[in-house]
């Protein structure tokens, strides 16, 4: 298969000649639904959505409203235009947006995109939890707004924008009145257990969770010590300056290592006293897994002997089902169950969203992401398998599923379509389904209590505004009035019942931590079971097995930055006392609490495509069959990103002529779950030396295609390809047409697959695979049919201590009067020989290299801070190919040798290569090979 012209842009989708606009790899964005989309539309705001999620938009658009003109009078800016808020009902539809080309990663509730300043937000069926990230996104829309606006009035177009840690830092400090519960869980960790990243390392945690809440803090510190506007005069003097600190000296007089000094006092003097009333949680349970970074949601399995239970954890490179069994001194057998995020029925495995639950030592309930929506799955430990899957009806997104006692039933949270979340009971024997709760509350975290008629779970139904839970019961077959267990002026969530009933263990902050609490259902109180300086999450109950055994809790507790397993007696804090269980709390309604009730609501109006300009782009291609080439992409999309154009033009000779010019043009609908491509091309090629014969393949193709690609899945995809174009072929010394001008039609279809984990540093489990068929006809009959196969597979297996050993086997021919080669050659395929130096009708390469660490750390440091260099990997390596064909053939060769490799960016890398060359029977000398480029 003959590829013409390679576009480098990711928006633009250009096919030219017999190419198709997919690549080789890749996982799918998969659209299940074709939307119908309205639009609510205002002088300064848009907010778009689907009709099931009306209510939804409407407090969308009122919260919109609020934040807009607060944040216009903070940043003292207005929006020429509308400020685009694209509305999605769950997380999962969020993750078929085509907003950005980007994957949305399970820990991602939203995004504001550069090109149009869009919105994209995801419900969660928690009002305060949308309320934040409108206000959170927004800060966004307003701040890149604001700079580009100071710096275009200057002249100023090319500029150094803010530190990531500033950028978010900001977005939350303005969209929080004060930090939260896990913005104080994560700075007071950092602060008592010496984990704190000076301002000048932010780089060191760039991206995380921590880098977000320390930004929040820093940013909080100025707000308070330089006055409210400090960071927006920041912004608005952001001209005077080349990079971040010198603006921030120039208008606030503060060196970059003076800021941090003061903030870091700061933040001492705010977290320092609470180690006099809170203990670290060594001191008060018992480590399960030392070694654990992120083990999280525990289930007891079995407690009569060692404790066995099952829980999610990364420690395998993705969120995986984890069995357990507790050792002694904090060592733990891990056994991989279920591993996610490598096949389709197991897409993903929400992070801390959904408990785990088990019953009678043998089954165990989970949720993974499986096609459009979530599934609970029942895996059997007996046979260790899954035996049973289902799905929910109506529920788009599935929670903490928690078997009934006698195992027969199973209740789950679920978001609907519509944005809210309610309880769902699932009969495990008949397949029944009903729904407990109905209304707009935010209910989840369900449990059973042992009667087995009742059920207790976490509702925000007091205070819908600012989103926090309350433990309530309900009769579990009927809809008995919700009675409530558990109020406080804090956040009461993830109860779970002792197997004989005698209390209930939950997680609150009331005192200012998430720590673990126990209800008596006879005295209707609470008192306190640990006190920790982090934070607890998803309890489960370890019962008692004998009359000196008391009943404890295994949980998941955040300390020294990590998620590990602890347990702890279900005992009182010393020294604690019991406190009623019900506080008397103002209730609010659902349209109190800071929740906007419109006075005016704009008349929805339909969707209408248009098109805008997103990238404009020059371009240089290097491709098998163009030595060189040149030119410029312009990619338009929609506002949805679903409906994309890109024009190329450009030329592959160094001197520009109208003989010469390749032109391109290509539309592509994404917004269906099979994805429409058109196009039409004009490509000229001229003269080529090859070393082993002189080709003058000076060519021109003019013609069009339609392109079909219908995702099986996030991981296969199935391609079809269909082009006509007219062949216009100079004479030709080597090639003998009857007549070089004549009509061409092909047809192409590839299978792909590809799970492959990544890296930083690449590739380091799975496999991708595609294989491709074409047939080319000569619509004429002037010799020019051909038929092409390619098989391309490539294996990643990881030995440990981040220790990869990758192989790739490809094979590739056509045969056919419309003689066309492949190349090997250089770098990319067989190392030692230079770039596409090998050409044939047929190529065979493998590939082996076995990846390994070589320099962890290699930090520099300059006079505007420190600058830290990717790690580099040792590599070994062995290449062996075959060229066939008419006019060349070259038997087995081989190269071997050793390299060093340096990622700039996945999948970008350079690497030095020490390559020896051989024919099996003689070895070259050792020659040295610079290369910069994609990793396989």
């Amino acid at each position: 298969m003959k590829r013409l012209v390679c576009i480098l842009a990711a928006l633009t989708s250009l096919i030219a000649a017999d190419a198709s606009a997919q690549l080789l790899f890749g996982k799918n964005k998969v659209v299940y639904e074709d939307r119908e989309w309205l639009v609510y539309e205002e002088d300064r705001l848009s907010v778009y959505f689907y009709p099931e999620e009306e209510e939804l938009a409407r407090f969308t658009l009122g919260v919109a409203r609020e934040t807009y003109a607060e944040f216009s009078a903070w940043f003292d800016y207005e929006f020429e235009e509308q400020v685009p808020l694209i509305l999605y009902g769950t997380h999962h539809d969020l993750k078929q947006t085509h907003v950005i080309p980007n994957f949305i990663s399970e820990g991602t509730a939203g995004f504001t995109e550069f090109a149009k300043g869009r919105v994209a937000l995801r419900a969660t069926g928690n009002r305060a939890e949308l309320r934040h990230l409108i206000r959170h996104e927004m800060v966004h829309a307003f701040m890149l707004a604001k700079l580009a606006r100071v710096m275009t009035d200057r002249g100023i177009f090319d500029y150094e924008g803010p530190p990531l840690w500033f950028v978010e830092g900001l977005a939350e400090s303005l969209a929080n009145e004060e930090p939260d519960d896990r913005a104080h869980m994560i700075m007071r960790d950092a602060v008592l257990n010496d984990r704190l990243v000076p301002i000048p390392e932010m780089w060191r945690i760039w991206g995380s969770f921590q880098m977000y809440k320390q930004g929040e803090s820093i940013l909080d510190f100025l707000r308070a010590q330089y006055g409210d506007r400090a960071p927006a005069l920041l912004l608005e003097q952001w001209w005077r300056g080349r990079h971040f600190v010198e603006v921030l000296e120039k208008e606030l007089g503060l060196g970059l290592e003076e800021l941090d000094q003061q903030w870091r006092t700061y933040v001492k003097r705010r977290y320092f006293p609470e180690m006099m009333r809170r203990r670290q949680i060594g001191e008060q349970a018992t480590v399960v897994a030392r070694d654990g970074t992120f083990d999280t949601m525990p289930a007891v399995v079995d407690a009569s002997g060692e404790l066995e239970l099952v829980c999610l954890s990364a420690r395998e490179g993705t969120i995986s089902l984890f069995h357990v069994r507790a050792g002694r001194n904090g060592h733990a057998d891990f056994e991989q169950l279920v591993e996610g995020g490598r096949e389709a029925d197991f897409e993903s495995l929400p992070l801390l969203r959904s408990r785990l639950d088990t019953h009678g030592g043998r089954w165990v309930a989970f949720v993974a992401k499986s096609g459009a929506s979530d599934a609970v799955y029942v895996y059997d430990l007996r046979e260790r398998d899954v035996v049973e899957q289902f799905t929910v009806d109506g529920a788009t997104e599935v929670s903490s599923p928690a078997f009934s006692p006698d195992g027969t039933r199973i209740v789950v949270s679920g978001l609907d379509e519509d944005g809210w979340s309610d309880l769902y009971v699932v009969d495990r024997e008949t397949g029944a389904q009903w729904r407990v709760t109905d209304d707009l509350y935010h209910d989840t975290h369900a449990d059973w209590h042992p009667d087995g008629d009742r059920l207790v779970f976490a509702s925000d139904r007091h205070r819908p505004g600012d989103g926090r839970h309350g433990l309530y019961e309900i009769e579990a077959f009927g809809r008995s009035p919700v009675q409530p267990l558990v109020l406080s002026s804090g956040e009461d969530t993830s109860p779970v019942w002792s197997p004989d009933g005698t209390f209930l263990a939950f997680v609150s902050d009331r005192d200012g931590a998430r720590n673990a609490y126990r209800y008596d259902p006879v005295e209707a109180t609470v008192v306190p079971l640990t006190n920790v300086t982090g934070g607890v999450f998803g309890p489960d109950v370890v019962p008692a097995t004998g009359d000196s055994t008391r009943a404890s809790l295994v949980m998941t507790v955040y300390q020294e930055g990590r998620f590990r397993l602890y347990t702890v007696d279900a005992e009182p804090v010393p020294g604690s006392r019991p406190t009623p269980a019900v506080q008397d709390l103002p209730r609010t309604t659902a349209t109190g609490a800071g929740i906007p009730e419109l006075d005016t609501v704009p008349v929805p109006s339909e969707y209408e495509i248009d098109l805008g300009l997103d990238i404009v782009q020059s371009v240089v291609a290097l491709d098998p069959d163009l030595p060189y080439g040149s030119g410029a992409n312009f990619g338009f999309t929609d506002m949805l990103g679903n409906h994309r154009v890109s024009a190329y033009v450009g030329t592959a000779t160094d001197e520009f002529n109208l003989e010469d010019l390749n032109l391109g043009f290509t539309y592509t609908d994404l917004g269906q779950r099979w994805n429409r491509r058109f196009g039409v091309f004009r490509v000229a090629v001229r003269q080529r030396l090859q070393s082993f014969v002189r080709v003058n393949n000076s060519e021109v193709r003019t013609g069009g295609f339609v392109g079909l690609t219908y995702p099986f899945s996030k991981f296969q995809r199935l391609e079809l390809t269909a082009v006509g174009r007219h062949l216009d072929r100079a004479e030709n010394e080597v090639f003998e047409q009857s007549d070089n001008q004549t009509w061409l039609a092909s047809g192409f279809v590839s299978l792909v697959h590809d799970n492959t984990l990544w890296t930083w540093n690449g590739p380091i489990r799975g496999m991708r695979a595609n294989v491709t068929f074409g047939e080319t006809y000569d619509l004429f009959d002037r010799g020019f049919d051909r038929r092409t196969l390619q098989l391309d597979v490539r294996r990643y297996d990881d030995l440990g201590r981040r220790i990869v050993l990758a192989s790739r086997a490809q094979w590739r021919g056509n045969w056919g009067g419309d003689q066309q080669f492949f190349y090997l050659g250089g770098p990319e395929t067989i190392r030692g020989y230079r770039r596409n130096d090998l050409a044939g009708d047929r190529t065979t390469l493998f590939s082996q290299e076995l990846r390994f660490p070589l320099i962890e750390r290699i930090a520099l440091r300059f006079p505007i801070g420190p600058f830290e260099l990717p790690p580099i990997r040792g590599v070994l390596f062995n290449d062996i190919a075959r060229v066939d064909g008419d006019f060349n053939d070259t038997g087995w060769i081989g190269a071997f040798g050793y390299s060093a490799s340096m990622t700039l960016y996945p999948p970008i890398v350079f690497r030095v290569d020490f390559v020896r060359r051989h024919d099996f029977e003689a070895v070259s000398g050792l020659d040295t090979d610079f290369y910069l480029g994609l990793q396989y």
